[in-house]
């Protein structure tokens, strides 16, 4: 028997760690075989690819960004193929197992909870057949009767799980997912992880094994999904140390941590880590009090605040801050306060998000307690609750979108802090609030806007509030620059301001002094045909009388965000020794 385990990504750069866990498990003993595909691909490519896969077994991983592409194409699947046998698995499905089956009657099989152990008793029971009773996890028909077996345990050693990603190298230009543990420490209400009550790990001797492969496939990323990284603080350095060494081509990695446990050892570890090598998102969710007693998240905040300070100023790694928005006791009022606490911490990333009511957790018991309305379709957003209504959650997408534009992209990061500081003392919602009002009565959000067009609107929103300022001018004109290396000044600037120094640009470019110091490019010991020409690599702009410098390489030649000098004095002694030398020459 064929089997085919199938995935929906939400995006191409993903994959699926939880059935490469599943095949290699059970890889040795079964004919077993994954596709994957993305929610963006057409319906009629993904049933033609498992049609023509000839496997009589079709098992898809069940998340809340593809459960209804996944009933679509089991629907298909089963019209033109009634014999084909249809098993679901993953978080999606292994809560409400009943319902689940009896709303979708071309179900035959549900894998729930962990699967590896599971799906191998499982395939095992259909060669040998067994009787199903005997597989623990497993939820099947019978006799036009839905028949739940008791629950696996719970695995402690997972180190007998073989690694994942053996023998596959279509990961390699992705994301790779990868876990060091299983469970939470925490029991946040909203989140399927409060389910799982204990926190199992790999051994690091496994870990490290693992990540030796991972370090050396060039991947995209390598994000971690331990749900809280740090639990284990000096296991976590351990690990981080040791991708330190061993990661040669400086691949991005990624952890969710809990900011407000990091003790002050971990905080001085954490500033000898190398350059934008790790990322860190940190799920604030809320700094109200009473929401954070009611969903179960014990939050030092003053410690949080005082732990993502102290990361920034290492300036060695990127955070991101999560904040959602519908949590119990979380009026628009108070969320005001969460999100300009958060805000003005001035985090790489502010991620707001919206609750999502999932089947298993204290949130979906709690339903009727909150007067928490959602949507019953996946994801199952909230639409109101007994705190927030339909319309103020809708300002808060809106709001969301521009934080996504204007700040997450960092596109207009000295511009958004000067006006939030300057103009709405430092109540960032504020300002959000009023420009997203703009957004709303100029038909903004009607349409996408290119990025020009973008600078375009935060111009005429700040002219509209007659607080056009020459440092605002400044600040934008800093931010366009330093983000658009190859793109003109568009009108709303002074091309004068860059025009005016293009023949400055164009003899500092083949100065030598100005080459070594600021590109690392020795001109003494290259010959002329090698000397790289670096007159698209920067930019002079006046900003405020002082002529800023913008290089958009670093000086090891690798593409880092644009870095910025004030070079008056540089560039006066260069004019000054060119004029000196054409006196001599003159003479």
């Amino acid at each position: 028997m064929k089997t085919l385990l199938v995935s929906l990504d939400s995006k191409f750069i993903h994959s699926n760690l939880a059935l490469r866990y599943i095949k290699n498990y059970c890889a040795d003993n079964f004919d077993i075989e994954i596709k994957e595909f993305t929610i963006n691909q057409k319906i009629e490519y993904i049933t033609d690819e498992i049609i023509s896969s000839r496997a009589d077994l079709i098992c898809f991983s069940c998340y809340i960004w593809n459960m209804e592409y996944i009933n679509e194409i089991i629907y298909i699947l089963k019209i033109a193929n009634p014999k084909l046998n249809i098993l679901l698995g993953g978080p999606e499905v292994s809560y409400e197992i009943r319902n689940v089956m009896k709303n979708n009657d071309l179900i035959d099989f549900i894998i729930y909870g962990e699967g590896e152990i599971s799906f191998h008793e499982f395939l095992t029971s259909i060669h040998e057949n067994k009787n199903m009773s005997e597989v623990d996890g497993l939820a099947y028909r019978s006799e036009n009767e839905i028949i739940i077996n008791k629950p696996r345990a719970i695995n402690h050693d997972l180190d007998r799980l073989a690694f994942p990603y053996k023998n596959d190298i279509k990961h390699y230009d992705k994301i790779i997912y990868y876990e060091s543990s299983r469970g939470c420490p925490f029991r946040c209400s909203f989140c399927m992880s409060s389910i799982d009550k204990s926190v199992r790990m790999f051994s690091l001797e496994r870990v490290k094994k693992d990540l030796l492969i991972l370090l050396n496939s060039n991947a995209r990323q390598i994000k971690f999904v331990d749900r809280t990284f740090n639990a284990d603080y000096k296991r976590a350095m351990k690990i981080m140390q040791f991708i330190a060494e061993n990661n040669k081509s400086n691949m991005t990695i990624h952890f969710e941590i809990t900011a407000d446990i990091i003790n002050d050892e971990f905080l001085e570890f954490l500033k000898s880590m190398p350059v934008n090598m790790f990322q860190f998102e940190v799920g604030v969710q809320s700094l109200n009090e009473k929401t954070l007693d009611e969903i179960d998240r014990k939050t030092n905040i003053d410690r949080l605040i005082y732990v993502v300070n102290k990361i920034k100023e290492n300036k060695n790694m990127h955070m991101h801050l999560d904040l959602i928005a519908g949590l119990p006791y979380e009026d628009y009022d108070t969320f005001k306060l969460s999100f300009n606490t958060i805000h003005n911490l001035y985090a790489d990333k502010l991620q707001l998000g919206f609750l999502k009511v999932l089947k298993g957790t204290k949130i979906y018991r709690d339903l009727e307690l909150h007067d928490i309305k959602y949507n019953r379709k996946a994801p199952y957003e909230i639409i109101k609750n007994k705190y927030m209504s339909y319309e103020e959650l809708l300002k808060l997408k809106n709001i969301e979108e521009l934080v996504e534009r204007y700040y997450n992209e960092k596109y207009f990061y000295i511009t958004i802090r000067y006006l939030v500081e300057k103009f709405y003392d430092n109540k960032a919602f504020n300002f959000y609030e009023e420009f997203s009002q703009y957004w709303k009565n100029n038909n903004l959000y009607m349409a996408m806007h290119n990025r020009k067009k973008l600078y375009e609107i935060i111009y005429n929103f700040v002219k509209t509030k007659e607080i056009l300022t020459e440092k605002f001018m400044d600040n934008l004109l800093y931010d366009f620059v330093s983000c658009n290396e190859k793109e003109e000044l568009i009108s709303i600037f002074d091309k004068d301001k860059e025009e005016s120094l293009r023949d400055i640009k164009r003899i500092i470019a083949k100065d030598e002094q100005f080459r070594k110091e600021y590109f690392d490019i020795d001109d003494n010991k290259l010959s002329k045909s090698s000397s790289p020409k670096i007159i698209n690599d920067f930019r002079l702009v006046n900003i405020s009388g002082d002529i800023i410098l913008f290089v958009y390489r670093s000086k090891n030649n690798i593409f880092e965000r644009c870095k910025t000098y004030k070079i008056n004095s540089f560039i006066n002694k260069i004019i000054d020794n060119k004029e000196k030398v054409q006196v001599n020459e003159e003479i």
